[in-house]
């Protein structure tokens, strides 16, 4: 039997690996950095992705000694794998792709680019280098690794995974009545790994005190929703999960009449959604002025990269006073948000056309 590891570093990464490898894979074995989601599709876990989730640089540094523990572990399961799948998380998966052929893996794939257009092109030349096959799922891309003119890498393009994925699961008015509102609502995503959980709930809980008058509406993991809500003790503040209902942020930002998203996929998903919104992050200071130094395009959010255009707000490293402020200017301005609803239209059309996971699941099933 053939053996696959895969190799994710983001729930992200995780939900796109789940969609495509739930069904069609049986008579290969899979094993890889896992969640419960992708343990139940029948991937073995030799590691979690939690012990891995992490983002910047300074961040990193208290949690170099466990991550090299999670490193050999995973050298140790490569040395009898066939295939590699590497998605993303660039700061372990390209040491992984380095090492994979002198383990024994015959062919290495890259499922999800770093965001190398953004900064550290060098990323792109050690994929180039050392996958086989590098799939994308963001169309500017495609361009960008075609001219670094490596004839044997193999690029592939087949549309953006969330375009299948991001629906919502209720009517309008089955979702306010599962979360006891009645009307208008601002959806809060704050993140989807501890660490910025705790960077942006102490923000938005000065944001939230300072409206309110709006009803607030937070989706998130059931493991984060009792740290969610000691975080954000206040009568307009709804925090649901996938415990109390199926596909929390979809609903949340369907019917949303505005959003506060710490940057990441979840500005994209709003986007197609149709959701408008800002998008927030605090980070380590250093590590923040290290990146600003870095990142080479003009905006931090996905839409406003596809769109090439400010849509969406950026508000990086902003005090609370900041955020509400501009949040209520937004959200009372109905001429504002039927503007944005209608620029975001174009995204799905930018992306692809929908069939993508059935695509993706082809073409995985192809080259392993």
């Amino acid at each position: 039997m053939k053996k696959v590891f895969i190799s994710v570093g983001d729930v992200s990464a995780a939900n796109y690996v789940y969609e495509v490898f739930k069904e069609g894979f049986e008579e290969y074995s899979l094993a890889g950095i896992t969640d419960e989601r992708l343990e139940k599709i029948g991937i073995r876990s030799v590691a979690r992705l939690e012990e891995l989730s992490l983002v910047g640089l300074v961040e990193v540094l208290p949690k170099l000694l466990k991550l090299k523990r999670i490193y050999d572990r995973v050298l140790k399961e490569l040395k009898g794998s066939d295939v590699l799948i590497a998605c993303d998380a660039p700061g372990f998966n390209l040491r992984l792709i380095k090492k994979a052929k002198s383990l024994g893996v015959k062919r290495v794939i890259y499922f999800i680019s770093p965001q190398v257009w953004a900064w550290k092109p060098s990323r792109a030349r050690l994929i180039a280098r050392y996958a086989d096959d590098l799939i994308l799922i963001l169309p500017f891309e495609v361009d960008f690794y075609k001219s670094l003119g490596r004839s044997s890498l193999r690029v592939h393009y087949l549309g953006h995974p969330l375009v299948d994925m991001v629906k919502s699961s209720l009517s309008r008015g089955e979702f306010l009545g599962r979360v006891g509102l009645e009307d208008r609502f601002i959806a809060l995503l704050p993140g989807s790994r501890w660490g910025e959980l705790k960077r942006h709930l102490p923000l938005l809980r000065r944001v939230v005190a300072e409206m309110g008058d709006y009803h607030f509406v937070v989706p998130t993991f059931g493991s984060f929703s009792e740290y969610v809500k000691y975080s954000l003790p206040f009568g307009n503040v709804r925090v649901i999960s996938e415990r109390e209902l199926s596909s929390p942020s979809y609903n949340a930002m369907a019917y949303a009449d505005f959003a506060l998203i710490a940057s990441g996929t979840a500005s994209l998903e709003a986007g197609i959604m149709g959701c408008p919104h800002l998008v927030f992050y605090r980070t380590n200071p250093i590590t923040f002025r290290i990146a600003k130094r870095l990142v080479k395009v003009d905006y931090v959010s996905l839409v406003n990269l596809l769109l090439g255009e400010g849509v969406i707000p950026e508000l990086l490293q902003t005090r609370p006073e900041t955020i509400s402020e501009l949040s209520r200017r937004l959200i009372d301005n109905p001429v504002y948000l039927e503007n944005v609803r209608r620029r975001l239209e174009s995204l799905r059309v930018k992306l692809g056309e929908g069939g993508v996971i059935t695509r993706l699941r082809d073409l995985f099933l192809k080259l392993i």
